[in-house]
């Protein structure tokens, strides 16, 4: 919904990504690195506006 909403608006997507979570956030919270890397919480676009 969130990007077809940004498409409906006039919005032309360029590039989508789900970034994983850094490798030292392993060290300092595992479950959370755990979690985050199964189950990408992010997203990332860029749009352009023709």
């Amino acid at each position: 919904m969130f990007i077809g909403e940004l498409l409906d608006a006039g919005f032309a997507l360029e590039k989508l990504i789900e970034p994983r979570p850094v490798p030292e956030l392993e060290s300092i919270a595992p479950e959370a690195f755990a979690k985050l890397n199964e189950r990408p919480s992010f997203l990332a676009v860029r749009l352009r506006r023709p």
